[in-house]
């Protein structure tokens, strides 16, 4: 595939910014939005390590190279222009992205796996030209399917239960969400619920040994809650990486490969939260269990290139495992010490009126679906401090549909109705849509059905 050099000139920039303002993702964030950006700090080890890293010249992608980590500087170029908007880092973005496109051949999907998610999610959060941006489409949607070492990204991630499948997974569902494909996007949130232990969702996995799985006849990628053998908790282990330390055995070893899975599974946690799925509760919060079981059975913390992990337990989970900062990033994302800073570890510079993801919440709204025959909805949050706010609903695509509220609020709780319109007062068409609060730093996220 030809890849092209893009730079801009002044004249160009203003026709250049003039087009992205509507670019389908931009405002939601598939990792995150440029709202959340613009409140954090420009100062303190996470913002100086991210800064540094986004400075160095940039590398030459290659999605071959397994542990390639251009990906992850290119994403921490795309974060340092969401903040400063310097022209100069999203330039690079742009370029890293079309130069990206291609290098996957003669590798396999491991490697597409842990390389192609950074890059989408830079992209999303620079947006590109509507000329590139076609191209990159076209080669998003290629990847998808491309066959790789006898493997496709999808196929990889529907037969794999470990650590292959997860990347494979990120990418695919970073990729889907990118191209807006609603069909796509369903499927990853069906695998992804039964890599969590849900067989009723998917069950099509392919495992290997089965010594660590709870029920070898019902063989799960996290073990069910309370879960034992030979009266140890085995409750959260990941079996089919866990395995690669050899059979059952106590104490348990402490073996890589588990936090090598949660890396590809934490992005797709993210990003499935930001579309309003209940992630983070699935499967009595077996993502929380995974980490409990590291930290408390096999004495096992994240380290070196895991170190980021604990910082998304952290903030979705408000616990406090420990979390290294500066953070080094992954095989596939980086930088959550800045993106996803736990409360008490924000360096100064954030708004005074920033709320804690526990001082609010988001109710479902109630009826759901809206209809014709029954148009209005009440969608209800609480916040326990006074503050701006704003509720949105968006389209499965990320484009923003309606803006219901944006002001300041006062402690306490609020009911907005919505009668299921867009902005210009048509009606929606059927299909599922996605409502965020957001207070400009922290979303919590849900999503409801129009019924026509």
């Amino acid at each position: 595939m030809k890849r092209q050099c893009y730079r801009l000139s002044l004249a160009a920039t203003v026709i250049f910014v003039m087009a992205t303002q509507t670019h389908g993702r931009q405002g939601v964030g598939l990792w995150i939005s440029a709202a959340e950006i613009s409140a954090l700090p420009t100062s303190g080890p996470a913002w100086n390590k991210l800064k540094a890293e986004a400075d160095k010249p940039a590398g030459k992608p290659n999605l071959s190279n397994q542990d390639d980590d251009v990906n992850v500087q290119i994403m921490a170029k795309a974060l340092v222009y969401a903040r400063t908007k310097n022209e100069r880092y999203r330039v690079e973005v742009i370029n890293a992205c079309l130069a990206a496109m291609g290098t996957e051949k003669g590798g396999r999907t491991l490697a597409l796996g842990r390389e192609l998610a950074a890059y989408v999610i830079a992209a999303d959060l620079v947006g590109l030209p509507p000329g590139e941006d076609q191209l990159f489409r076209a080669w998003l949607r290629q990847t998808l399917s491309e066959t790789l070492d006898g493997r496709t990204l999808r196929s990889t991630h529907e037969e794999r239960p470990n650590n292959w499948g997860t990347h494979a997974g990120a990418s695919r569902l970073a990729a889907a969400v990118y191209l807006g494909d609603q069909a796509e996007i369903a499927r990853c949130a069906q695998v992804f619920k039964g890599w969590l232990g849900d067989r009723g969702a998917y069950a099509g996995f392919k495992f290997g040994d089965l010594h660590w799985q709870a029920d070898p006849n019902k063989p799960v990628a996290i073990n069910p809650k309370g879960a034992t053998k030979n009266g140890y908790l085995i409750d959260g282990v990941l079996p089919d990486d866990q395995r690669r330390a050899g059979r059952f055995k106590w104490p348990p070893p402490q073996e890589n490969y588990v936090f090598e899975a949660l890396q590809g599974a934490l992005v797709q946690a993210v990003i499935l939260s930001r579309l309003g799925y209940e992630v983070w509760n699935w499967q009595d919060k077996a993502l929380l269990r995974a980490y409990e079981w590291l930290h408390q059975q096999a004495k096992f913390a994240a380290s070196g290139d895991d170190g980021w992990q604990p910082h998304l337990i952290n903030y979705y989970y408000r616990t406090n495992f420990p979390a290294p900062v500066p953070a080094t990033p992954g095989k596939n994302v980086g930088w959550t010490d800045w993106t996803h800073a736990n409360r008490r570890e924000i360096e100064p510079g954030t708004p005074k009126n920033d709320f804690k993801p526990e001082h609010f919440s988001l109710e479902q709204n109630y009826p759901n679906p809206i209809s014709y025959g029954n148009r209005a909805t009440q969608i209800a949050f609480e916040v326990e401090n006074a503050g701006w706010v704003s509720l949105d609903v968006y389209n499965l695509s990320g484009q923003k549909i309606q803006t219901l509220f944006a002001g300041e609020v006062q402690p306490g709780r609020h009911v907005i109705s919505w009668n299921g319109d867009d902005e210009r007062n048509s009606r929606l068409p059927s299909g599922i849509y996605v409502y965020k609060l957001t207070n400009g730093r922290v979303t919590m996220a849900k999503r409801l059905i129009v019924a026509r």
